[in-house]
This record gives C-alpha cells, sequence and structure tokens, in this order.
C-alpha cells in the first residue's frame, strides 16, 4: 500500500521530509506532532488542519469531536440541533480537497459553538454544483443531566 508520510508546517501547510526538523517553505520549526500519513486519493479526519489558526486546545478537541452517521444519538449526548456545512473549492481541485475542505468547515463549526460532535450525518453533492460537497446532521452536546 502506498502511504507517505510527512511533517506538515503547521504555519504554511507545506509537506516536509518525515525527519525534517524546520520547514523548507518558511522555517517554522518541526517536531513529531506535526507528522502526518498522507495516502494517495484518501483522507479522513486527520488531515492537517494548518490553514484554521487554531489553539493548541482546539487542537486536541477537534480530535475528540464524535462524528458518526448513526441514527440514534450516542450515550452520553444530546441534541444540540440540525447543521450543515459545505465546502468550497474551486471545481478542479477534486473530491478529495472538498472532503478537507467540508470537514475544515465542520470542525469551525463544531468549535465556534462549542458543540461536541454531529450525528445523523449525511453528506451529498450540492444539487447546483456537484463539485462541491454538503454536510446535514445534528449536532451533539455532551449531556450534563445524567
Amino acid at each position: 500500500m502506498k502511504q507517505t508520510y510527512y511533517r506538515i508546517c503547521s504555519k504554511c501547510g507545506n509537506p516536509n521530509a518525515v525527519d525534517a526538523n524546520f520547514c523548507l517553505k518558511c522555517g517554522t520549526t518541526l517536531s513529531s506532532a506535526d507528522e502526518y500519513t498522507l495516502i494517495p486519493h484518501a483522507a479522513d479526519q486527520t488531515f492537517p488542519l494548518v490553514d484554521l489558526a487554531l489553539t493548541p486546545d482546539e487542537v486536541a478537541q477537534t480530535k475528540n469531536f464524535k462524528i458518526t452517521a448513526d441514527r440514534d444519538i450516542p450515550a452520553g449526548y444530546r441534541s444540540a440541533g440540525l447543521i450543515f456545512a459545505e465546502s468550497a473549492v474551486t471545481p478542479r481541485a477534486g473530491t478529495k480537497a472538498a472532503w478537507e475542505d467540508l470537514m475544515k468547515h465542520v470542525y469551525c463549526l463544531l468549535l465556534a459553538k462549542g458543540y461536541a460532535g454531529v450525528t445523523r450525518v449525511s453528506i451529498q453533492p450540492e444539487p447546483m454544483q456537484p463539485s462541491q460537497l454538503c454536510l446535514y446532521g445534528e449536532a451533539l452536546i455532551v449531556d450534563t443531566q445524567h
């Protein structure tokens, strides 16, 4: 299986060799915390969020978001209402770029509103722009009443 390990610069997003100590583009110090596995033509929720300017606490929060397509609200959570997010990339960027852009918008929404995640997720192409993706779901907050 072809996969490549990089140290992605947290300042400019440049992919550097996995053993690089400094970004070759902007000189920012790199560490093992900047390492990502990048697989051609695929992505998950652990791609670099470099252009969001997140604090270390916010980055930690993104790793704990509950994002699921389950029809039931997970135990320990309750609904905070319906949400949607959409990608905003050029049509030539491709599906992987649209996915990553969509997830960045989801993360921004969850962080800004203090949500713990989203359930009942449905991801669909935008009707008027099939190269763009829309996410619909139900926001989650931690249920403190139990």
